[in-house]
């Protein structure tokens, strides 16, 4: 228990942490991508600026002499940045080209160019050596007064800017899974120092519960007892209403003692002190048996007990307990069922990737809501109080089922529907 208790603590600690860790890396690696892009943005969109004022007067001669030659601009460039300029009927008139590698590339996406006048745009660039380039390319109208002279685009190479980018990335990444190993460790050294009390108190509850129970169940024997001695004696002779006063006082101190008896089990299981002597049996003459001590209840009751099973299905398993399971089932069933319902107790053998012994305990009694279908398994759980305590439940029995169903590695269910009955399904290992 607790260490699925520390498992789950270690769980939400690293969650946290990781978490955070996350949103943090998020947030940092956004926000510098974002500060990159805008500064790259506006540096491209100021040069777009500075090359359409500075093209203006070879534009304005193009327009006065259509045999205005091409301008090879001799400025030093080292293939990061490039412009072109462009005249009214799309004709170049000037240029500072890029790297060789990029030039077709770039004039393709300059002449499917729809990009917002004077706005720099991020723009991945596909090269015939399956290599991507990535440039901050602006387009702006070059003006005179009213009058359009031309076009200039402008880029700005920053695939170096991406490439760290990625590679940041992939560090932020690798420096998240270590600490999400380091968070982990840690969550589990912190669940492990968080659940010490709660260790403790658990262990001193469980000493004081099978200390209280080891010490009551002799003065209980003791006053049951007395009270068959007190009705045994022929000497004294009892009024109608005492006789009904002792009935009452055994009545209550046989429920007591089975309470005491049960707690002490749980608390023999939860300490680990309880042992299973596990045996090869016919697991059908043990269903047997508990049905026909069962008989004469059910038959009062008008209620149909039924069997179904084959023989020679043989468990490894603890004997005893085993039956107290089977008497803890039955019993379970007939507490709460009307008159002349049915209760089916089905033995079979499950053949699968691993071979099971399934025990089903069928009723057509009044069901178990849905929402409590987990919670009748937890000690001194009752759906209707007073009913149950009218029909002699103290809430301890489906836990002890489940106790011996989970220490022999099985595991229990319930199917139930208010109003049609429920389906208590055990699987255990054969």
């Amino acid at each position: 228990m607790f260490a699925k208790i520390r498992n789950r603590l270690t769980m939400v600690y690293a969650a946290v942490m990781v978490c955070f860790l996350i949103s943090f890396i998020i947030a940092s690696y956004t926000g510098l991508v974002w500060v990159l892009y805008r500064e790259e943005q506006l540096d491209v969109e100021a040069f777009a600026k500075e090359e359409a004022h500075e093209h203006i007067n070879v534009l304005r001669q193009k327009q006065l002499s259509a045999n205005q030659p091409f301008v090879e601009d001799d400025e030093q460039n080292d293939g990061k940045l490039f412009h072109y300029v462009f005249d009214m009927n799309n004709q170049q008139v000037s240029a500072s080209e890029p790297a060789p590698e990029v030039r077709a590339a770039i004039i393709e996406s300059i002449g499917s160019w729809k990009g917002a006048d004077g706005e720099a745009i991020l723009t991945k660039l596909h090269l015939p050596s399956d290599n991507k380039n990535y440039f901050m390319i602006c387009s702006l109208k070059v003006y005179e007064g009213d009058r359009a002279l031309g076009t200039v685009f402008v880029g700005k190479d920053i695939t170096s800017y991406c490439i760290m980018l990625k590679r940041l990335l992939l560090v932020l990444s690798t420096v998240c899974l270590l600490f999400l190993v380091i968070a982990t460790f840690a969550g589990h050294v912190l669940a492990g120092r968080a659940i010490i009390p709660i260790k403790n108190s658990f262990s001193r509850q469980r000493e004081f519960v099978a200390d209280a129970s080891h010490e009551l169940r002799t003065p209980l024997s003791v006053m049951l007892s007395s009270v068959d001695a007190i009705r045994t004696d022929d000497e004294n002779k009892f009024s109608t209403f005492s006789e009904q006063v002792l009935d009452d006082m055994k009545s209550e101190i046989k429920r007591m003692t089975k309470i005491v008896a049960d707690l002490l089990t749980l608390a023999r299981a939860d300490a680990g002190a309880t042992n299973l002597f596990k045996e090869k049996f016919d697991i059908n003459n043990v269903a047997e048996k508990v049905i026909r001590s069962f008989q004469p209840v059910a038959a009062e009751k008008g209620i149909k007990l039924e069997f179904v099973g084959t023989n020679n299905l043989f468990i490894q398993a603890d004997r005893e307990r085993i039956n107290q399971l089977f008497l803890i089932l039955i019993d379970n069933a007939l507490k709460f069922i009307q008159h002349e319902g049915a209760v089916i107790l089905t033995v079979k053998q499950v053949t699968g990737s691993k071979r099971t012994v399934n025990i089903i305990v069928q009723d057509n009694g009044q069901g178990i809501p849905e929402d409590q279908q987990q919670l009748i398994f937890e000690r001194f759980y009752r759906i209707d109080k007073a009913r149950s305590r009218d029909a002699g439940g103290t809430g301890l029995g489906l836990s002890i089922a489940k106790w011996i169903v989970e220490a022999h590695g099985g595991t229990i269910k319930v199917e139930s529907s208010v109003g049609v009955g429920s389906t208590f399904i055990v699987s255990l290992p054969s």
